[in-house]
């Protein structure tokens, strides 16, 4: 895995902190399912076939399309991750998380978390 390396999208920006990806939404994303797919294409680069460990900050994120949460939920978004922690800080982007937690029903682990530190407690403490 290229781990030196951050790439930049439409709606975020990824970069690893030792073992730990992060998923840095921009301010005021609106995520359409074509944004995820780019963002998968772009961890795939990234991780070159490894599972790992998801640190995913939701803080700026205005809307997630029904259509991108339920591919971001899928059995082949899941076989990117080992866990995925989500940081979000606003009633808007907990109750979009809680309801892809709920309903979209993400296949491997995943927990909601008010700041980094504790979420990068939580995916330390995860076997891998």
């Amino acid at each position: 895995m290229n781990k030196s390396v951050k790439i930049e999208t439409a709606t975020a920006l990824f970069f690893f902190e030792g073992e730990i990806l992060n998923i840095v939404f921009k301010q005021d994303a609106d995520v359409k399912l074509e944004d995820v797919k780019e963002n998968i294409e772009i961890r795939k680069q990234m991780q070159e076939g490894s599972k790992v460990l998801v640190l995913g900050d939701i803080r700026g994120i205005l809307q997630i399309s029904s259509e991108a949460r339920a591919f971001v939920s899928s059995k082949q978004v899941a076989n990117l991750n080992i866990a995925m922690a989500i940081i979000t800080d606003s009633l808007t982007t907990k109750l979009l998380a809680n309801f892809f937690i709920k309903f979209n029903k993400p296949q491997s682990p995943t927990k909601l978390f008010n700041d980094k530190q504790s979420a990068l407690v939580w995916l330390s403490s995860i076997d891998n």
